[in-house]
């Protein structure tokens, strides 16, 4: 299961809009009305990077019910040497694709596919080989069950997570498919400039080998905690006319399996959300680790897409 990920979007903008601002004044007058609309603009001016979702780490936040968000992302990983196969290292090239989807107030449904292809340096003869695959496919729904808005851009948001992830957990056979469930909760809070998540996320293995296991794929179940600071650097305070806001993110990035391998991965990055789109930028590094099971991670690179429509 990978980590990924709103909080006030701009099409629950543009609905405050009309059955907010507008049916609050009455429509008595062009003038109120005027002013409602403005008011309106305004408000998602100022939410318009209001997001603030980083790469590894879940978010509170969700399309408004009848809004799509797609999310495109494209890692470069390289790891160790494998006790579980006697390989060198492996270099891996991942897709990963995202589409959540507004269902009604407080639900959404996020539907992820991942794609790979890697090479792996034999241990003993120092042959590379070659594969690729569709190695996962995720469906999670996330329940949002509180929500505080202190006015503003200033949020706090709680919400549950459940799913199943269909594991490719033998590449190129479709018969090999596990079903694994996973559950979760993720908390998001954003004062000002500063926006902060925590997640944390069960997910019950049913299938899998170390082998191919890079981080709670293999057999063992696995829990994710994730943490993740966000600050926009630009601009320091939205203004009606702002396009779009700049980010860094920080995050660090934990896993434990039940067969006692534990890692902390520390991702730092870049982040450009605008009214309709985003751009994200992410390097990810081993913090801490004991690893006895697995290859272990020497270095990430990641950088994606997000639309909304």
């Amino acid at each position: 299961m990978k980590q990924h990920t709103r909080t006030r979007t701009t099409q629950e903008c543009a609905r405050g809009v009309s059955s907010g601002a507008i049916a609050r004044a009455g429509i008595r007058t062009g003038i109120w009305i005027g002013t409602g609309v403005a008011m309106g603009v305004l408000a998602c001016a100022t939410s318009t990077a209001n997001a603030q979702e980083a790469m590894y780490t879940q978010a509170a936040t969700m399309p408004s019910p009848g809004t799509y968000v797609y999310r495109t992302q494209f890692h470069l990983w390289a790891y160790g040497s494998n006790p579980a196969d006697g390989s060198k290292r492996t270099e891996k090239v991942e897709s990963m694709n995202t589409l959540a989807i507004g269902l009604v107030r407080d639900w959404a449904l996020n539907i992820d596919m991942t794609a790979e292809a890697n090479r792996t340096e034999d241990g003993t003869t120092g042959e590379w080989k070659s594969d690729k695959s569709i190695e996962e496919v995720d469906l999670m729904v996330k329940w949002r069950i509180y929500q505080n808005d202190r006015g503003g851009i200033d949020t706090e948001r709680i919400a549950l997570l459940g799913g199943v992830v269909f594991d490719n957990a033998q590449d190129d056979d479709l018969a090999g498919i596990a079903v694994s469930p996973h559950v979760g909760a993720v908390y998001t809070v954003v004062r000002g400039r500063h926006g902060f998540n925590q997640d944390l996320l069960f997910k019950l293995n049913t299938g899998g080998d170390n082998a191919d296991n890079f981080g709670g794929e293999g057999p063992s179940d696995a829990i994710f905690f994730n943490s993740a600071y966000v600050y926009r650097f630009y601009p320091s305070r939205f203004r009606p006319d702002s396009e779009g806001a700049w980010y860094i993110t920080a995050e660090m990035n934990g896993l434990y399996e039940t067969n006692g391998d534990i890692e902390l991965r520390w991702s730092p990055g870049v982040m450009y959300e605008g009214r309709w789109y985003a751009f994200e930028v992410m390097m990810q590094l081993p913090l801490w680790n004991e690893v006895d099971h697995r290859a272990e991670l020497d270095a990430g690179f990641g950088f994606g897409f997000r639309f909304t429509f």
